[in-house]
């Protein structure tokens, strides 16, 4: 079992009962995907994880979904929300197309941006990731500093290192600096110290194949009755078995107009709690897909 030190708490791996069938008896991934490139601070999550297994980035989030389903990888580390900048909506939205894949676990991680830079020349333009970006937007207009968003923070980081244009600089980690032998040109940039990002496990696994003991969390996408009340109804739900609703956010339906699904995360005392809160949760709603239960972090 790894015990992975983040900003609150600790990460466990594995979950107490290992998703899915496994060929050895090794329930470690050999192989875990994300999305990036070397450097990422998706990338470093893999490692604090799964120390002295393969992490391999794909460009898209979608492409380490389907790593996932091809077999290419066991599992792969995802961010789905962060302190600053919020959900990354992305990752919900392919949870709920891909119902063969489902959240085993959750890790939090400090995030520590900065600026990097070829050196010599101010930097006048910062590429990142959009979210990265959005982390540090204060800081950026306070340093007249015009953000460029990039697909990954490492592969902004190599961009600014090949590319050779003078002013250039990159929001991207320490170790991405390393990589790419680029200047550290100013450390931790974020606007709030305090930044931090939470990953998702995603294994092949449906929905809820097991449930941990003890506290642990429910990810789960919902459509709730298309008539008055109907949110209401499954609020309600939660208000009335005691339930802490940590997240909560909509999303639009593809081809009906108007019409939202809501992503949710709930946190329960006990993992058993949750056949029973899904049951009751399917009662209200008009679609229910629950994406996992997991132990808290």
């Amino acid at each position: 079992m790894v015990l992975a030190g983040m900003g609150k708490g600790l990460t466990r791996w594995p979950p107490p009962t290992p998703p899915g069938p496994r060929d050895d008896n090794d329930p470690m991934p050999e192989r875990i995907g994300y999305q990036g490139e070397s450097g990422a601070y998706s990338d470093e999550a893999c490692r604090s994880l799964f120390p002295g297994r393969d992490a391999v980035g794909h460009p898209t989030f979608a492409g380490a979904f389907g790593a996932v389903l091809a077999g290419q990888v066991q599992a792969a580390v995802l961010p789905v929300e962060n302190s600053r900048a919020g959900v990354v909506q992305e990752v919900s939205d392919l949870l709920w197309q891909h119902s063969g894949l489902g959240v085993v676990a959750e890790h939090v991680m400090a995030i520590r941006h900065q600026l990097l830079s070829r050196g010599g020349a101010p930097v006048t333009r910062a590429w990142s990731h959009p979210q990265a970006l959005a982390q540090c937007a204060d800081w950026l207009n306070a340093h007249g500093i015009v953000p460029v968003p990039f697909p990954d923070t490492a592969g902004a980081a190599r961009h600014v290192a090949t590319s050779g244009v003078a002013g250039d600089g990159a929001i991207a980690s320490a170790r991405a600096a390393e990589l790419y032998g680029l200047v550290v040109v100013a450390q931790n940039v974020a606007d709030e110290p305090s930044n931090q990002t939470r990953f998702v496990v995603v294994t092949r696994t449906k929905g809820v194949a097991t449930v941990p003991s003890g506290p642990a969390k429910v990810t789960m996408g919902f459509v709730v009755k298309h008539r008055p009340g109907g949110l209401v109804s499954v609020l309600q739900l939660f208000s009335t078995l005691g339930l802490n609703l940590s997240r909560l956010d909509s999303r639009p339906i593809p081809d009906q107009p108007f019409r939202y699904r809501f992503y949710a995360d709930v946190e329960l005392e006990d993992g058993a709690q949750a056949p029973d809160l899904l049951r009751q949760l399917k009662e209200v709603s008009e679609e229910l897909r629950p994406f996992g239960v997991y132990p808290r972090a």
